[in-house]
């Protein structure tokens, strides 16, 4: 039979595991790792938010509903706010102009913007 005193004492060597001299200093290391790439990622999300308000933006400008508001408004102020949206439009509408239509230079400059974000991320990694 098996004494179960001596059973208990080795359960108990095998799952506790060993303290290690350098554990505060590893604890450190992970901490700052995990900090760094928290501060990456709110970078790369803020600019994702600002690619995505400028896509916004260009949707709203080919939307007509420019045009809309210029018409419905009324007074001198009004028009002076109509003059400066239908300057903002005309400068959409000269991008759709190009051989290959404005949504596709939007694009483009998304994926260039996702891939600096990559690259980032990338290099930063590079550095730990």
């Amino acid at each position: 039979m098996s004494d179960l005193d001596f059973e208990m004492k080795l359960d108990r060597l095998f799952n506790e595991p060993p303290a290690m001299p350098d554990s505060e200093a590893f604890a450190r290391l992970v901490e700052l790792r995990l900090d760094r790439g928290w501060s990456v990622r709110q970078v790369a999300l803020g600019a994702a938010g600002l690619v995505a308000g400028l896509v916004g933006v260009v949707q709203v400008l080919g939307s007509r509903l420019v045009l809309e508001t210029a018409a419905a408004a009324t007074g001198r102020q009004a028009e002076a706010l109509g003059g400066s949206l239908l300057s903002l439009l005309e400068v959409g509408e000269a991008a759709s102009a190009l051989p290959y239509g404005g949504q596709v230079i939007w694009m483009g400059a998304a994926l260039g913007v996702m891939a600096l974000a990559f690259a980032v991320t990338r290099a930063v990694e590079e550095l730990k």
